[in-house]
Formats: structure tokens, C-alpha cells, sequence
């Protein structure tokens, strides 16, 4: 078990986390974090993402759909002006 201290930091109370400890889960200064309080403890893990592959995924195959769609069209290239097109 590693010890810290509790200490001032400007308006806050902030604790000083061992470098081993912020490596082994990833994080860094910066690193956003959830704080939860369970059975009388604080608990520090990182914040989940906002976003799951899952999601990012879908995301990325509907915008794939959606450019191939649109670079089909090209009905636009041979149509008539419709107001003040310049070309």
C-alpha cells in the first residue's frame, strides 16, 4: 500500500499520486478521472470514454456510405442554372 498526503492546493485539497501508479493505468497530468465514494472510500478510475469503438465504428462506415453516395451523383454537373451561378 502506498501512503500519500493530503494537502492545499489553492481552493482545493489535492493528493499526490506516485508515478508507478499513474503508469500502471494509463494516466497522466491531464487525465480526466471519475471520483466515486464506496463503502466510506474515494475511488479514482479513469473516465470513460466518451465515445465506443463500437460507436466510432458505425460513425465512420455511415460516412463512408454517405461520401460514396455523393460522389455517385453527378447529375448536378449537366443541370441548368437555377439563380445567379456564375461559372
Amino acid at each position: 500500500m502506498t501512503l500519500s498526503t493530503l494537502r492545499n492546493w489553492g481552493g482545493a485539497i489535492a493528493v499526490s499520486l506516485p508515478k508507478k501508479v499513474l503508469a500502471t493505468l494509463g494516466l497522466q497530468a491531464g487525465s480526466a478521472v471519475a471520483v466515486k465514494i464506496k463503502r466510506g472510500s474515494i475511488v479514482l478510475s479513469p473516465a470513460p470514454s466518451r465515445f465506443t469503438l463500437a460507436q466510432l465504428e458505425k460513425e465512420q462506415r455511415e460516412f463512408e456510405r454517405s461520401l460514396r453516395r455523393r460522389l455517385k451523383d453527378k447529375g448536378w454537373l449537366n443541370a441548368p442554372a437555377r439563380g445567379r451561378e456564375q461559372l
